[in-house]
């Protein structure tokens, strides 16, 4: 199944969404993990998520769906590999502007244009602008979901990450820098100006897929494009392999209270 077909190109059933859910099943005890884990089934997910959050904020932490077992021990994993403490990236981090990684992203794709003559740049990036959609398709929030039937899973994890900022979660999960992937401190300075403008807060870090709770989206079209565009840099796939063109993306992100990103 295509990409495409897979995450844009059909309604999902997310929460609340009418038809019948799947049957949950008694969560499972969590698998081993650096942070506190709480199990839940996959139906409830969201509606935990935003309950902990609540509860965990003020206490200093902030709660992140991780997904089923299998992508918790790939989270495991890959943070196991991290050489560098979050202490360390977050240093980084903020002496990284979101405005210098957004740069150096578009030079990247402008420098891998010289390789090949026959693309052509639109608009400063390697992507087609295209035309204001008609019917929007927005993103809902469904990582706790199966990506071929779109049923929730029967168990899923959320983590409680010690940062009381959720930007910061990708510190603490050495999440990134892996194939077009940003590394972590990027992914720290990125969600921290889309917090500040849009208070966007992270849902889930799901194996390749992130995806935000935004309680702010931009309201207009001009606002929604430019946020696109830097959605485009950040994370080229939900375009090339998603959308199609910037304003498709943009005319889902216009008023939309989730966003989405996948890295092949």
């Amino acid at each position: 199944m295509a990409f495409w077909d897979s995450w844009f190109g059909k309604k999902r059933p997310g929460p609340g969404a009418a038809g019948k859910p799947a049957v949950a099943a008694a969560p499972q005890p969590p698998p081993t993990f650096p942070y506190p884990l709480v199990s839940v089934a996959g139906p409830q997910a969201l509606a935990e998520w935003e309950r902990l959050r609540v509860t965990w904020r003020p206490e200093g932490a902030c709660p992140v769906l991780l997904g089923d077992r299998e992508e918790v021990d790939r989270a495991r994993a890959a943070l196991e590999g991290e050489e560098t403490r979050p202490e360390g990236i977050l240093r980084a981090a903020a002496t990284r502007t979101p405005e210098a990684f957004f740069e150096e992203r578009l030079k990247e794709q402008q420098e891998s244009l010289e390789l090949d003559a026959e693309i052509e740049l639109k608009d400063g990036l390697i992507a087609p602008r295209g035309e204001w959609p008609a019917s929007p398709s927005p993103h809902t929030l469904d990582a706790h979901a199966d990506i071929v039937t779109g049923k929730p899973k029967a168990t899923v994890y959320i983590a409680r990450i010690p940062p009381a900022r959720p930007w910061e979660v990708f510190a603490y999960l050495g999440y990134g820098a892996w194939n077009d992937c940003p590394a972590p401190e990027d992914h720290v300075a990125a969600h921290r100006r889309w917090h500040e403008r849009h208070g966007a807060e992270v849902y889930a870090v799901a194996g390749d897929v992130v995806e935000c709770w935004v309680p702010r989206p931009p309201q207009d079209r001009d606002g929604a494009a430019a946020l696109a565009r830097e959605q485009y840099l950040y994370c080229a796939d939900i375009v090339d392999q998603g959308t199609g063109t910037l304003l498709n993306l943009a005319g889902a992100l216009k008023g939309a209270p989730a966003w989405f990103f996948w890295w092949d």
